[in-house]
C-alpha cells in the first residue's frame, strides 16, 4: 500500500480535468490518495470528480480548501452549510474526512485530516510576514467576495481545527500522516534556500501587490499536528511544491495548480505525476 498526495486540482480548468483523467484506473487500486483541498466551487462538478478519483484508489482522503467553500448561486446559504454538504457527500461516497488507521499487513499508518482556515494578519495565529509594496487584501483576494460565514462572530480557524480529534488507537501507528489545505507555519512558505526563493520571487511574482502570507494558514494547524505527533504533514494552497523537514516533521506539498502556472514553471514536480510519500 503506497501513500500518494495531491492538492489544488482546480478542475474548472479543462486542462486539469484532462490531467486527472490520465491517472491510471488500475495502478493505484491498492493505494491511498490524500487530496488536500481546492477541487472546485461547483458542487456538481466536485461530486463527479471525487467519485471518479475514488474509483481509482483503495482509499481517498480529503479536506476542503477555500475554493471548495465559495458560494455562487443559491444552493447554499453560507460556506458552513456547504462544508456540511461536502461532509455528507464524502461520507456517502466512502471518501474519508475523518482519522483512520490503515493496516496493510506490514505497517499501521494513521492518517488524520485537519480541517482548517487562515488567520488574517491582525489575528493571533497568523502566518503574516510584511512584503514591500503590498496593498489592501480585500481588493485582491476573492474569498472576501465568495466565502460567506453564518455571522460576523464566526471564527473559522478555531471552528474547523477543533473538529479533528486523534483516536486513542493511533498509539499503535508506525507512521502518522496529518494533512490540511492551509499552511501550518511560516517556514512552509519557503524552501531551505532563501536565496533561490528570492530569485524565484523576482522571476515569477506577477502580482507584487499581493501578500500571500496574509491568507496562508494558521499556527493552530501546527499546534494540532504536533499534538497528533505527526511524522509527515501534507498541505496545499500556495501552488508551490515543497518537501522539507522542520523540527523533526516532514512537510510536503504537491499542487497541480493552474495551467498557466505550470507553463510558466512556477509549479515544479507535478510533471512527474502524483507524489508518493510512503
Amino acid at each position: 500500500m503506497r501513500i500518494w498526495i495531491l492538492s489544488d486540482i482546480h478542475v474548472d480548468f479543462v486542462e486539469n480535468r484532462h490531467w486527472l483523467n490520465q491517472i491510471s484506473a488500475q495502478e493505484y487500486r491498492d493505494d491511498v490518495l490524500i487530496l488536500a483541498g481546492d477541487v472546485t466551487h461547483n458542487f456538481e462538478l466536485f461530486q463527479r470528480i471525487l467519485k471518479e478519483l475514488r474509483r481509482k484508489f483503495k482509499h481517498l482522503f480529503f479536506v476542503p480548501g477555500n475554493h471548495d467553500l465559495w458560494i455562487q448561486g443559491t444552493a447554499f446559504n453560507d460556506s458552513l452549510e456547504k462544508f456540511e454538504a461536502l461532509l455528507k457527500f464524502c461520507q456517502d461516497a466512502q471518501i474519508t474526512m475523518e482519522p483512520a488507521l490503515l493496516n496493510d499487513g506490514k505497517r499501521k499508518i494513521g492518517i488524520i485530516p485537519i480541517f482548517s482556515w487562515y488567520h488574517l494578519k491582525q489575528e493571533t495565529g497568523t502566518l503574516y510576514l510584511p512584503k514591500p509594496g503590498e496593498e489592501q487584501l480585500q481588493r485582491l483576494w476573492s474569498d472576501f467576495h465568495f466565502v460567506r460565514w453564518p455571522n460576523h462572530h464566526f471564527r473559522p480557524v478555531e471552528y474547523f481545527v477543533e473538529l479533528t480529534r486523534r483516536p486513542k488507537s493511533f498509539t499503535e501507528a508506525d507512521l502518522i500522516i496529518t494533512f490540511s489545505h492551509f499552511l501550518p507555519r511560516q517556514e512552509t512558505m519557503f524552501s531551505e534556500n532563501r536565496k533561490i526563493d528570492r530569485q524565484r520571487m523576482k522571476k515569477f511574482d506577477r502580482h507584487p501587490q499581493f501578500n500571500f502570507s496574509q491568507v496562508a494558514g494558521s499556527t493552530l494547524i501546527e499546534k494540532k499536528l504536533r499534538q497528533f505527533r505527526a511524522d509527515i504533514h501534507v498541505y496545499g494552497h500556495q501552488h508551490i511544491n515543497r518537501d522539507r523537514v522542520i523540527d523533526g516533521v516532514r512537510y510536503v506539498s504537491h499542487c497541480l495548480g493552474y495551467p498557466e502556472e505550470r507553463r510558466r514553471g512556477t509549479i515544479v514536480g507535478i510533471e512527474r505525476g502524483l507524489k508518493c510519500i510512503g
